[in-house]
């Protein structure tokens, strides 16, 4: 019996696992830091100066970083991370390679307003999906 149970046990976790993942193609769009935690503490962000911006095609992608304007529309820095997307020890990590550094990123959970990744010094950022504010209609999209 006990041979029976451990197999069902596996299977289960190995199904949440991969509905936490969700799509990958959700990470396009709009994100802003809501919390960091590190080995030394957590912070969360009430309010972001910056925020980035994800486009996936294929098993590659960019990240972006945009400050958004009171009037709504955002501003880009030069800078642009590109990044391969691969699966490994299922679990999906994005690669990282620029002129100055290498680094990757494992993705803990994805969905639609949500997403959270492990850097390699066991950092985990939580983010959510950026909604931009209308001061025309009071705030609302």
């Amino acid at each position: 019996m006990k041979y029976l149970v451990l197999p069902l046990v596996f299977l289960l976790f190995a199904c949440q696992n991969e509905n936490n993942l969700g799509n990958i193609d959700q990470l396009n769009g709009f994100w802003e830091i809501k919390k960091a935690e590190t080995p030394y503490g957590a912070k969360k962000y009430e309010m972001n100066q910056n925020i980035d911006f994800i486009k996936i095609e294929d098993s590659t992608g960019f990240r972006k970083k945009l400050q958004p304007s009171i009037i709504g529309n955002y501003t880009a820095s030069k800078d642009l991370e590109n990044f391969e997307i691969k699966v490994e020890n299922d679990s999906i990590r994005l690669y990282y390679s620029n002129s100055f550094d290498q680094w990757k990123e494992t993705i803990i959970s994805i969905s639609e307003n949500k997403f959270v990744v492990k850097n390699e010094q066991d950092f985990i950022y939580t983010y959510k999906r950026h909604e931009r504010i209308d001061i025309e209609n009071n705030g609302k999209k």
